[in-house]
């Protein structure tokens, strides 16, 4: 059952483990990775389904819903397959196709990685230019997007055949992933390769952020300087900070805590195998904070994951928007073309106090909570 998994080079202490059944670190250290990817791949599938489903409003969304897409593929890679291996006491490929899973490694990770510029790139353009950025077609938005598993294709194409390349692999014996060489990755230009390109990709989205909180700022205090002058301007300007705001919280937390794992991971988790099995849960972590991120700071998203579990949020507040020349609180009876039983009203629904504040500031109707 496990002889294809016993490659050389293997020590004796190793060798034992896969002659013995699962033990309690075993099971932990394989279970763990197993319920973060049975809870998180789920989770985010359905966050991506809202996502797409209401990328034609929210623009933003598209290229939210293509990163998860690269997330969801880490999950599998780095929680749900290795805890496969580690509970079946198996590698379960076979040695000669270690290249190429770390090359299919590599482009989910890649990708990954470029969609950190491309994101920050989205939210300041929303920011610096909203009415381009609100008609952008959703071809030209798939189509960058696109442009990250293509960029990451070729960087894994363009490196993993040079001489300096150096294959890891997962090791269920040591919890993790080991390499073939890690002298030859430490000093032939691997290491330095992985360090460029990461800082390249953390460097990039701050800036893009810092750029889009400075504009933020900007536009809140020529707001309240000209608030007595434009009451108009000011409320929309103020509602439209909040809601760009709201939109580049999620984002910039998720790039925080992309940079928090890369150097958690550069200082070094220690040795041994619950080292390399803490790599791989930070790897998981990386993607599976991004759905938690997003539920938390987007009501939109809250509101249509919640109706897509058929749960009725008790917390939703309900606007009746009410003509302007109509007065709600007067004495006199209305007339029969205003009474009850023959005019309409729209209803709003808000999951998010702040949203609801906005609205109501932002359209000439009074409103009657109902």
């Amino acid at each position: 059952m496990y002889r294809h998994t016993l490659g050389k080079g293997m020590d004796n202490s190793s060798l034992h483990w896969y002659t013995e059944q699962l033990h309690l670190d075993d099971l932990f250290a394989g279970g763990l990775l197993l319920a973060f990817a049975l809870v998180f791949l789920p989770l985010y599938a359905m966050v991506a389904v809202v996502m797409y489903r209401n990328d034609r409003d929210i623009i933003g969304f598209r290229f939210l819903f293509s990163a998860a897409i690269a997330d969801m593929i880490l999950l599998f890679n780095y929680s749900l397959w290795p805890a496969l291996t580690i509970l079946f006491k198996s590698e379960i490929i076979s040695l000669q196709m270690r290249p190429w899973v770390q090359l299919f490694l590599d482009f989910g990770w890649f990708s990954m990685c470029f969609h950190y510029p491309v994101i920050a790139w989205s939210r300041f353009t929303a920011i610096r230019f909203p009415n381009s950025f609100r008609t952008q077609r959703r071809v030209v938005s798939y189509s960058i997007c696109a442009g990250c598993y293509v960029a990451a294709l070729i960087q894994v194409l363009a490196t993993h055949f040079q001489p300096w390349y150096v294959t890891f692999y997962f090791e269920p014996s040591n919890y993790g992933m080991l390499s073939e060489n890690f002298e030859k990755y430490l000093t032939e230009g691997q290491s330095f390769f992985f360090a460029t390109f990461h800082i390249t990709m953390m460097v990039i989205p701050f800036l893009f952020y810092s750029w889009a909180i400075a504009l933020l700022l900007r536009k809140k205090k020529r707001g309240l300087i000209e608030r007595g002058t434009s009451t108009t301007y000011y409320k929309h300007n103020s509602a439209h900070a909040r809601v760009e705001a709201r939109l580049i919280i999620p984002c910039i937390c998720n790039t925080i805590v992309f940079v928090i794992g890369q150097v958690v991971i550069t200082v070094g988790t220690g040795e041994g195998k619950w080292a390399t099995w803490t790599v791989l849960l930070l790897f998981s972590a990386n993607s599976a904070v991004n759905p938690i991120l997003l539920l938390t700071f987007s009501a939109i998203i809250r509101r249509k994951f919640l109706d897509m579990l058929g749960i009725n949020n008790r917390f939703t507040t309900k606007y009746l928007s009410v003509p302007i020349y109509r007065n709600s609180t007067t004495p006199s009876p209305q007339s029969e073309h205003l009474s009850s039983h023959n005019k309409r009203y729209n209803t709003i629904d808000f999951v998010d106090g702040a949203e609801a504040a906005d609205w109501i500031r932002e359209k000439p109707s009074r409103f009657t909570i109902v």
